[in-house]
């Protein structure tokens, strides 16, 4: 049976990869939140969203814990896009979250794995440091069907 690299390696498309760079600059929620793509290879990606205390703080002045969850929920569903066939749609079902610390400044870098990927079902993992730190650690499942 092959490894699940091999078969990521085999499935990568370069073109979707790369069409997401442009996805997070064309406007919509992500491009608000200002998230950006660092990094696309087969099986994950790495996005990074510069915090904007004014817009990403909570009023006791830490990020709120909504925004590390849209970059999670983004990145998880963005990591599987470029091993689908063209045309596919990639849909969060669930994700567990654990959030580990606080963050006031500086840059959080989402790093998402691809886990595993059947016909429909994928499977998902999150980390989300700021520096040098572990802020939090997420796993979800994602919905691989046809687009509506």
């Amino acid at each position: 049976m092959q490894s699940a690299m091999a078969r990521f390696e085999a499935e990568f498309n370069p073109k979707v990869a790369d069409a997401l760079r442009e996805y997070t600059k064309a406007g919509g929620f992500p491009s608000k939140l200002g998230i950006t793509v660092d990094k696309v290879e087969p099986g994950s990606i790495v996005y990074s969203l510069k915090i904007r205390p004014e817009d990403h703080c909570s009023s006791v002045g830490v990020v709120h814990g909504g925004v590390i969850a849209s970059l999670i929920d983004h990145t998880l569903s963005l990591a599987v896009y470029p091993l689908v066939e063209v045309g596919k749609w990639v849909a969060t079902v669930e994700f567990k979250t654990n959030y580990l610390g606080w963050v006031k400044e500086g840059t959080l870098v989402a790093t998402g794995t691809v886990e595993t990927l059947r016909r429909k079902i994928a499977v998902a993992r999150v980390a989300v440091t700021n520096g040098d730190e572990t802020v939090a650690l997420a796993q979800g499942t994602l919905y691989v069907r046809d687009r509506a």
